[in-house]
């Protein structure tokens, strides 16, 4: 019995000090099947028309009036901007798994396009094949002096310098060590540096939760067949499949937890957060069944949109998507949309809700 007692505390102390269960040799089988999983994907940021059209109609507004930004890359480039120009700092920016830096070499773009000359945007990412990728685009845009990628596993990197801006564009949610990266990133900002992210901060693996689930299921059991096609698993679900992205690589692995890290370690100057329902149907899964071109399929999002924020507003659904804009220093009074404020967006424990 005291033999089962011991099993069961080492285990559970192994759980505590791990936060995914995961031991090194399944670290490296994960490592190599994310790096794996982009190896062949021409355009790793591709989404369907529909998200493009729901995007443009009810995201893109909220980013105008909350961030000041109409683009992906003024999002970043405004605050960096804003940053470099404050003081005399360090000119150097940083990207934390940058991937094939497409979303860097538009950030870059844009900051020469506000005067912005002086600067060097240093990408971190693990994978060699986005990296040769990332360097073929560097050079044909001429951004050798502005833009260079660094072959590093962000789960493992210490600074060993300072930046005075940190971009993650939707890479935190595929990081085990996210507590290790926040403190890092932390320690890499100087005193008036800006670290700015747009990622996931839903469920691990991008599943959804209980209380969403509900709703999910039942707008799935009166939607066409013709919608319910699974176009990243090549499958038909006659009834919604709560997938875990996790199971494989690191999609989604601690996506929960980003957002409760944040709130503790930074303070928040602008926080946009969405998602939770609707993104399961403009995503890329299911995403690809909807044509913009349709009045109905256009109507049935927007009604999808109507639900969450209605439900959001309520605190039933929690967003599972945020752009940031945050600074080491906490206390911070941050622009936001309606009241979902990062503790607002915060989802807490419900008891047997999982």
């Amino acid at each position: 019995m005291d033999r089962l007692k011991k099993a069961a505390t080492f285990v559970a102390r192994i759980l505590r000090r791990t936060a995914t269960a995961m031991t090194t040799d399944s670290y490296a089988t994960k490592l190599q099947a994310q790096i794996e999983q982009y190896r062949e994907v021409a355009n790793i940021h591709d989404l369907p028309d529909i998200f493009h059209y729901w995007s443009n109609k009810h995201l893109r507004p909220r980013l105008n009036e909350v961030m000041g930004a109409d683009t992906v890359s003024d999002f970043y480039a405004l605050p960096f901007q804003r940053a470099l120009m404050s003081g005399d700092g360090d000119r150097r920016l940083l990207s934390i798994g940058a991937g094939d830096c497409s979303v860097e070499i538009g950030v870059a773009k844009r900051l020469r396009d506000l005067g912005v000359r002086d600067f060097e945007l240093v990408c971190l990412e693990v994978s060699p094949h986005l990296i040769e990728r990332a360097e073929v685009a560097i050079r044909r845009d001429s951004l050798e002096s502005y833009v260079r990628p660094q072959s590093t596993d962000v789960n493992q990197w210490r600074p060993t310098e300072q930046f005075t801006g940190v971009m993650a564009n939707h890479s935190l949610h595929h990081f085990v060590e996210l507590e290790k990266v926040f403190a890092a990133v932390r320690e890499s900002l100087d005193d008036q540096g800006v670290f700015v992210t747009n990622d996931m901060i839903g469920r691990n693996g991008h599943m959804r939760w209980p209380e969403v689930l509900e709703f999910v299921e039942s707008i799935w059991a009166f939607m066409p067949d013709r919608y319910k096609f699974n176009r990243q698993l090549n499958r038909f679900e006659a009834a919604f499949v709560n997938w875990d992205c996790s199971s494989e690589g690191f999609e989604g692995i601690r996506a929960q937890d980003i957002l409760p890290l944040l709130n503790r370690s930074f303070g928040f100057e602008s926080f946009l957060a969405f998602g939770g329902i609707v993104d399961v149907f403009v995503d890329r899964a299911f995403g690809h069944n909807f044509d913009p071109s349709l009045d109905g399929d256009k109507a049935f999002v927007d009604f999808l949109q109507l639900l969450n924020d209605r439900l959001t507003d309520a605190s039933v659904v929690k967003p599972t998507t945020m752009f940031a804009v945050m600074r080491k220093q906490t206390g911070l009074t941050p622009r936001v949309w309606r009241n979902w404020t990062p503790a607002e967006c915060e989802r807490r424990a419900v008891t047997g809700a999982g």
